[in-house]
């Protein structure tokens, strides 16, 4: 005898197993496959359309908003700038409100409502003003999503794939960098302004499907907490309990702020998380500007070398993220980041007229095209060490002192972390490679960044986690706290 269920919608009754079955083809909704794809496709979306403006903005700022040619270089690295400086302070506030709000989709959604609102402004833009307004909902939007999605895929993941999983997103992210200003690039030449616009519009209506359909996992941070608490003694049970009263919040709040920047190992992942989205972005605000100066180079060759510099990375991300599971962050990050530094110094040598050795015969040309591959092919050791160290930090605390950060945890305002980071980065890059080669030229900026680089090659060795040292060290640093 079957059991009979009704139907929420008709007046009829219908078998149980029916129900379960119709139940069941909606769980891919909610499913580890589907929510890592769902964020993946968000940060595709926003590296796509950081890049995307690239080589079009001496057009739209010449032709449609009718500005001083003498000024193109000084309002593209602004521009570029601007979409990181509003993240650097609108992070932290949203990372806050992700771990306090209920479930984190909202606050997905909301960020790419902003995201398609800037997006129009900035294309419809023939005024500076409303350019640069769409810039700012570009950059919150941004954050929001690198912070929620990052945190997204580090509560459906188990710790031990926390690497290869970043690895796999940071490559669909290194896609987007890849097509957004390859894709507009050749468009813009070929079809003109519109045209090129219709591609993003096409791809952000993907990412709404997508953000719709997806509901989180349910076996979020707050349900491993409360599962822990039953496991133990009263004395935890109820200390657990004062971390949701308001008063445990504020309490959580500061001291989550307080051990994450008084740690080393924190400190340095977040300092090269700077000078890897510095480097980077660098290259939007010099590279098309330099190579028509000294090559001749337009759109579409410009588009090409942010392919380089991009492509890499694709493949080369999830390599990266297993060999930071398998190994840490230290070896990988210390000889890539000491690698970038002597490629920065071949990289201002390329094309260099007082160099005859790199500059005759198309020798310059060849040199820099090397050091764009090369310079992509490093960036996956170097971009994904935030998101590892600090989740690694966040989850041993966690585990020792469970519901020490709040009953949803701290890894959103752990991503609000790397984001800071990285949009300081992208705000440093433009302002800082773009007045270098202002003031000195194209290759002292190279040498000033080969320093840099080989300072945050020698910190990555000293403080960046193992996984040979982990258990040897953590008794000295609790003793120490």
């Amino acid at each position: 005898m079957s059991v009979l269920s009704r139907a929420p919608l008709q007046n009829e009754w219908i078998p149980r197993e029916d129900s379960m079955v119709a139940a069941a083809r909606w769980q891919w909704r909610s499913a580890r496959w589907f929510i890592l794809t769902t964020v993946a496709i968000a940060l595709f979306i926003e590296m796509f359309l950081y890049g995307f403006l690239v080589p079009m903005l001496p057009y739209m700022l010449e032709e449609r908003m009718h500005q001083d040619p003498k000024q193109t270089q000084r309002l593209t690295s602004v521009s570029l700038a601007l979409h990181g400086l509003v993240s650097v302070f609108g992070g932290p506030l949203m990372g806050h409100l992700a771990d306090k709000a209920p479930n984190r989709q909202i606050p997905f959604l909301v960020a790419l409502v902003g995201c398609i609102i800037g997006t129009f402004m900035v294309a419809c833009a023939v005024d500076v003003g409303v350019f640069f307004g769409g810039r700012v909902l570009q950059g919150i939007s941004g954050s929001g999503a690198w912070i929620i999605g990052f945190a997204t895929a580090a509560d459906t993941v188990k710790p031990e794939r926390i690497g290869t999983t970043m690895g796999i997103i940071m490559a669909c992210a290194s896609a987007g960098m890849i097509t957004g200003p390859m894709i507009s690039g050749l468009i813009l030449e070929t079809f003109g302004y519109w045209f090129t616009w219709s591609v993003p519009v096409a791809i952000l209506v993907v990412d709404v499907v997508a953000r719709l359909l997806m509901v989180e996992n349910p076996e979020s941070a707050s349900t491993k907490a409360s599962s822990d608490a039953h496991e133990t003694d009263p004395l935890v049970d109820s200390a657990a309990c004062r971390e949701r009263s308001p008063e445990g919040s504020t309490m959580s709040a500061a001291n989550f702020w307080r051990m994450m920047l008084s740690n080393s190992r924190v400190m340095t992942a977040l300092l090269i998380g700077i000078w890897g989205s510095t480097l980077m972005t660098s290259f939007n605000a010099t590279l098309p500007l330099h190579v028509l100066d000294i090559f001749g180079w337009g759109p579409s060759r410009v588009g090409m070398m942010f392919f380089l510099l991009a492509m890499p990375g694709v493949p080369i991300s999830p390599l990266a993220g297993y060999l930071r599971d398998r190994i840490g962050t230290r070896t990988p990050a210390f000889i890539a980041l000491g690698m970038q530094g002597v490629f920065l110094v071949l990289l201002g040598f390329a094309g260099n007229k007082q160099f005859e050795w790199a500059s005759a015969s198309g020798r310059g040309q060849a040199l820099y095209i090397l050091c764009c591959v090369v310079f992509g092919t490093l960036r996956p050791f170097v971009s994904g060490i935030g998101p590892v160290e600090l989740t690694a930090v966040v989850k041993a605390e966690e585990a020792r002192n469970p519901g020490i950060f709040g009953p949803r945890g701290g890894l959103s305002r752990v991503f609000s972390l790397v984001e800071v980071a990285a949009t300081s980065g992208m705000t440093l890059g433009p302002i800082v490679a773009g007045a270098l080669t202002e003031r000195f030229g194209y290759y002292q900026m190279c040498w000033t960044f080969s320093v840099i680089s080989i300072i945050m090659a020698l910190l990555a060795r000293i403080f960046l986690g193992s996984k040979s040292t982990p258990e040897k060290d953590r008794p000295r640093q609790e003793s120490a706290e």
